[in-house]
């Protein structure tokens, strides 16, 4: 951690490949997954998400597993090593979730990508996760097709991986409890954010303790204490899938990127405004193409091109955007980006490898080092 802290303006440290989880190995690369949530008081953040289509891991695991970088230690470590594609076994409970024979529901290929779908709930000590149904799990887990709910004609049929309405619904979300190592799946009752998935960006909101997810450009809002989902009152904007996102906290505003367009939706006004700073790149990307994450330190959004074309940094405190390069020496060729933000070393990581590949190896970048007040 002395190498990360000492780190002056806009420096690299390649800090190599992180240690591997003693029974699993390490986690693999994964792509449409720029997101690592971070959970500050365990020095650690998230990366879950599938990788190849329908990818099973050399182990027997399929794709579907979630891990933990410990920062301090430089290792990962296995939450989850995905489904055993030999010995899963399980049923529907009373709500039409997936759960094994002890009651905990285990999500089944569960998160196409990772995309913007994921947020670390603070209060709770909790990974939230909107359900992306990913539908290419059949050669890997035909044995599925028994439990899942034949009522429903395409999983009677059998057709494109279908699980059903409540599975693969988005508006009932999915957590994994830190503290109990379990996970849980949450019905909720009345309107939701859509009936089946979609790839939209998910951020806590810390303040209000609820969290924020922009669903086919209406923005939801998921009460915790009440488990409902209320419809935000903002104007519809048109933005599509794979967008991407991060949190300011700064101005409790949520910034939004999509391509061409760029918004901003303050959370307190419950409204949306466009973005078109000086310098502004003609393309902003999506969740696809890199990783996007918000400096706290610097006052400042981070775009990374997993492309290797190096950096784009808004300044909201002068609607302006500037550049950085890349990190030099890294060949960013098949590579995919996973990122995070970490207040307490100013500095982002960025985890690089191949889709589904266990190549993968850290970066740690300063934009700026924090001033004094």
């Amino acid at each position: 951690m002395g190498r990360i802290r000492e780190l002056g303006d806009d420096a690299w440290l390649n800090l190599g490949r992180p240690a591997a989880d003693p029974k699993w190995g390490v986690a693999r690369g994964r792509a449409w997954t720029p997101k690592m949530p971070l959970a500050p008081e365990l020095r650690a953040a998230f990366l879950c998400g599938c990788g190849i289509h329908g990818f099973t891991k050399p182990d027997g695991h399929f794709m579907d597993d979630l891990w933990a970088y410990d920062i301090n230690g430089h290792r990962w470590v296995c939450l989850y090593p995905g489904a055993n594609v030999k010995t899963l076994d399980l049923k529907l409970d009373k709500d039409g979730f997936e759960a094994n024979k002890d009651g905990e529901h285990i999500p089944v290929s569960f998160m196409g990508h990772g995309y913007n779908n994921q947020a670390y709930i603070a209060h709770l000590h909790k990974l939230m996760l909107i359900y992306c149904h990913s539908p290419w799990w059949t050669r890997a887990l035909p044995q599925r097709w028994n439990w899942l709910d034949q009522q429903h004609d395409d999983v009677r049929r059998r057709n494109y991986g279908h699980a059903g309405p409540i599975i693969e619904a988005s508006q009932h979300p999915l957590f994994y409890d830190v503290a109990a190592g379990r996970w849980q799946r949450t019905f909720v009752a009345g309107d939701g954010p859509g009936k089946g998935r979609f790839e939209g960006v998910l951020e806590y909101l810390p303040a209000r303790k609820q969290a924020f997810f922009l669903c086919r450009g209406r923005v939801w809002l998921y009460d915790f204490e009440r488990n409902a989902w209320t419809a935000s009152r903002a104007e519809q904007v048109p933005i599509g899938y794979d967008s991407w996102g991060c949190y300011d906290p700064k101005r409790d505003r949520i910034y939004v990127a999509r391509k061409q367009l760029f918004l901003a939706y303050d959370v307190a006004a419950d409204k949306w405004a466009p973005i078109q700073g000086d310098g502004q790149p003609e393309d902003l990307g999506s969740c696809a193409f890199g990783a996007l994450t918000f400096d706290t330190a610097a006052d400042a959004l981070l775009i990374h091109r997993s492309n290797g074309a190096g950096i784009d940094i808004y300044h909201p405190a002068r609607n302006a955007w500037s550049k950085a390069a890349p990190a030099p020496g890294v060949d960013y060729k098949r590579r995919n980006l996973n990122a995070f933000y970490d207040p307490e070393l100013n500095a982002h990581f960025y985890h690089l490898a191949g889709d589904s590949d266990d190549n993968g190896f850290v970066l740690a970048y300063r934009y700026r080092r924090a001033v004094r007040q």
